[in-house]
């Protein structure tokens, strides 16, 4: 069955079938014992057999989804949380509510159930900006030995990859047409955009919740070992945020550029900025930041803006030429030619540190070579040699500078690269 005709018939569940699912939950309302969770169970079980199983599966009401996402958002029991997560994400690929259609033009379901609500302060049965943010910040909190904490943490975590999964499903079409249509009404409506367009949410506060929350998740300690393995899924939903917002705000430039928004949209520091300010000011957050960011094109984005700043900018050419000279200073090959100056080498690195230009140039490299083109455009032997060069050239500037077992492997990296291409 193809995403329109299973997104666009009408095919709802019946009184019947409704309000006699809905009743298994009725009589447990918010208990927490085993009767209750085998009706929840039951519940789900049901919704899954009518929704799921036939081919001719039918739409759950708004209702039905209200109620699953309730189940998950205060469940106690991590079975019933567990499978309330994964129905609904597997509702959400069998009845898509955005998508792009046979024609490349978006579509989406009216009055589709969303599990946020951002024009009202109901906690209860939806997710608002400011309860949203919240989450983000209990994740952080630390563990306690305690069977009933650790579980709520679990539930954090589950109800935070949903909400993330939520947006991507959302985002995702809407960003992919945008591209094609350049109409920026297609992000405006966005749920992400209108999370974070609330008032009721702190942005700068929240990049840095993410941050944190992210580079602390990755540091497991000696958490339990299903808090281990949910963490990961935790770190990616993470990620897929950061990049989320990171691509909207690249849009809402280009909307800016092209005079397509209004006043209504707002003006807030892009979440970059954010970021290149917390990882300058906190050198062990930029190195887990760092070693778990991995999307390509943003973090090489991400270092090379942060070199731009202590990088002397080049002398403007007063020569009418047939074009402006572009940037080299700009771009990673650009970046790396600049430490093989004796004096600018040893300029940057005592601004930033030689610990943290090993880490920097170090990460854009890596990520470099992970782009899906990575041996097409600009050259990848002359960036090998940049890099071996610039590592090189680091301790000729300072002699008591040490060369990290990192910074070791990015040569090493670099070299094999060259071998294999020669």
């Amino acid at each position: 069955m193809s995403k329109a005709s299973s997104s666009s018939r009408v095919m709802n569940y019946d009184g019947g079938l409704e309000a006699n699912t809905l009743a298994m939950l009725d009589s447990t309302g918010d208990k927490d014992n085993r009767d209750a969770n085998e009706d929840r169970l039951m519940f789900l079980g049901a919704v899954r057999a009518a929704s799921l199983v036939p081919d001719n599966a039918i739409r759950p009401t708004n209702k039905m989804y209200q109620a699953i996402f309730r189940i998950l958002k205060f469940g106690k029991r991590l079975e019933v949380i567990t499978s309330s997560f994964q129905l609904l994400k597997q509702l959400h690929q069998r009845f898509p509510w955005v998508y792009v259609s046979d024609s490349a033009s978006l579509e989406t379901v009216e009055e589709a159930w969303s599990p946020f609500n951002f024009g009202s302060d109901d906690k209860v049965t939806s997710v608002t900006s400011s309860w949203f943010q919240q989450l983000i910040q209990n994740m952080n909190t630390g563990v306690s030995e305690s069977e009933e904490s650790e579980t709520k943490i679990l539930g954090n975590m589950f109800v935070f990859e949903y909400l993330v999964h939520f947006l991507k499903l959302d985002f995702t079409p809407r960003h992919q047409v945008y591209e094609e249509t350049m109409n920026w009404s297609l992000l405006k409506e966005s749920s992400l955009n209108l999370l974070l367009a609330s008032r009721k949410v702190n942005f700068k506060n929240l990049m840095k919740d993410c941050l944190s929350t992210m580079c602390a998740l990755v540091d497991a300690g000696e958490k339990s070992i299903s808090l281990v393995e949910l963490q990961k899924g935790s770190v990616s939903a993470m990620k897929e945020l950061l990049v989320m917002i990171m691509e909207l705000d690249a849009s809402k430039k280009k909307a800016d550029i092209e005079g397509t928004t209004t006043r209504g949209d707002g003006v807030r520091t892009p979440a970059m900025e954010i970021i290149l300010d917390e990882l300058t000011y906190d050198g062990y957050l930029l190195s887990n930041f760092l070693q778990v960011f991995d999307n390509p094109k943003w973090k090489l984005e991400i270092v090379l803006q942060y070199l731009t700043k202590y990088i002397t900018k080049p002398t403007v050419r007063t020569r009418r030429s047939n074009g402006p000279p572009a940037d080299e200073s700009k771009t990673l090959n650009g970046i790396l030619k600049t430490f093989s100056n004796g004096t600018n080498a040893k300029s940057i690195t005592k601004k930033i540190g030689p610990d943290i230009v090993q880490i920097l140039i170090g990460h854009a490299f890596l990520a470099r070579l992970t782009f899906p083109n990575a041996n097409e455009g600009d050259s990848l032997t002359e960036i090998c040699n940049s890099i071996i060069s610039a590592f090189t050239n680091l301790k000729r500037v300072d002699q008591k500078i040490e060369i990290l077992p990192f910074g070791k492997e990015v040569m090493f990296t670099a070299e094999m690269v060259l071998k294999a291409k020669a």
